[in-house]
């Protein structure tokens, strides 16, 4: 009667050991499966690491990033100044220098207050650069 406990309790034992051996074989197998969803999503192709594509109520977002579209940008949203005869931009890196030349029949006064609006247009929609701007009669 001895012997065949002893028997039934070692079976016992090798069922629990051989279920203990086939749940962590199906867990490394499942471990192991590669989706193609699970990829890693890359930034946009914008030059900038995607940061036009995660903000996107940045101004000038939809055109491309290059110094003569920032340039045609710039004199866009100065055109409709009153007073400036011409402009010019120059780039540095990020640094963005707006040359104009005002109408000489402005007062001292006046070409500084338009050269501060000139500045806060530009900066507002030219973020991603430092803007200086100056004036010449």
């Amino acid at each position: 009667m001895h012997k065949t406990s002893f028997e039934k309790s070692e079976k016992r034992r090798w069922k629990h050991i051989s279920v203990v051996i086939i749940c962590f074989l199906a867990l490394i197998a499942g471990g192991c499966g590669n989706s193609n969803e699970e990829r890693m999503k890359t930034y946009g192709q914008d030059g900038y690491m995607g940061y036009t594509n995660s903000n996107p109520n940045m101004p000038g977002r939809h055109m491309s990033l290059n110094y003569e579209s920032d340039g045609n940008m710039v004199e866009q949203v100065l055109k409709p100044m009153s007073g400036i005869e011409r402009t010019q931009v120059i780039f540095n890196g990020t640094a963005m220098h707006v040359n104009l030349k005002v109408n000489n029949n402005l007062s001292d006064t006046e070409v500084d207050k338009l050269r501060r609006k000139a500045q806060a247009v530009v900066q507002y929609n030219m973020p991603r650069y430092v803007v200086h701007v100056e004036t010449k009669k």
